[in-house]
């Protein structure tokens, strides 16, 4: 299991940050030092937050070892924490609180396993595809991940993306599109918890939108939806928010299947 890296040189650090930026990790920093009390009293929480998200890099800087880094972030009071998304501080806790370096852990760790950064081209066109979905503009949304594809042909989010905006659109021509994506998301890439949950939505809509020569026909649908729901439990468990609206839409099909 992960353990926390403790940061033996600024050269370390930099390179620690540039790798975690370019894989689309956060990276959560514990400041102690080796005179600190309180620092020892939550390092095995600190350590324990590392084993259960693996998706994340630990670091420990000893602050009297390291002081052009702690004086880089203005450290003068220990612990203090630190989360970084993209060599940038997104949120910081001082003092040795448990409960709110678990909030600030579960809150910043991201998904499991980490996104990498989109090429720039794609970056762009799948925020002009959220804004249109957002927006209630579904077509546009498809033209903008069509186009981020084209950039980011590997990428799973873009096709889970666009499968959502397909099946937003309710149409019989879409819906088989909607399923082609999100199959695509989960054969890029299977350890993605979201992309199975994608895929549950598009398997659902399906059996309940499409005309179904027998009741055979709808349970197998939802069969589909169960399968691809519980694989996305099972691997959402670090992201609380997500598995509890998975885990919500398990139990309604579950639920729908034994009226049947």
């Amino acid at each position: 299991m992960s353990q926390p890296i403790e940061i033996t040189s600024v050269s370390q650090w930099n390179t620690t940050l540039r790798s975690a930026t370019a894989a689309g990790q956060t990276v959560f920093v514990d400041f102690h030092a080796e005179w600190c009390g309180p620092c020892k009293a939550i390092a095995p929480k600190y350590s324990q937050f590392a084993q259960e998200h693996p998706q994340a890099i630990f670091v420990r800087v000893d602050v009297d070892a390291q002081k052009n880094i702690a004086a880089k972030y203005q450290v003068t009071a220990m612990p203090t924490f630190f989360a970084i998304k993209s060599g940038k501080p997104v949120d910081s806790l001082r003092g040795a609180d448990p409960y709110g370096l678990k909030a600030m852990v579960t809150k910043h760790a991201g998904p499991n396993p980490p996104v990498p950064p989109l090429h720039p081209e794609a970056e762009a066109a799948k925020v002009k595809g959220n804004k249109a979905f957002a927006a209630g503009d579904w077509s546009a949304a498809v033209d903008a991940y069509t186009e981020a594809l084209k950039h980011a042909p590997k990428s799973p989010q873009l096709y889970g993306n666009r499968s959502l905006a397909y099946l937003k659109m309710g149409s019989p021509e879409s819906r088989p599109k909607a399923m082609q994506d999100a199959l695509s998301a989960t054969d890029l890439d299977d350890q993605w918890g979201k992309g199975w949950t994608r895929l549950g939505d598009v398997m659902l809509a399906a059996a309940e939108l499409d005309t179904m020569d027998s009741q055979e026909g709808l349970l197998q649908g939802l069969q589909g939806a169960e399968e691809a729901y519980q694989k996305a439990a099972n691997l959402l468990q670090t992201t609380p928010s997500q598995l509890a609206e998975v885990q919500k839409k398990l139990q309604e099909v579950q639920d729908k299947i034994k009226l049947l």
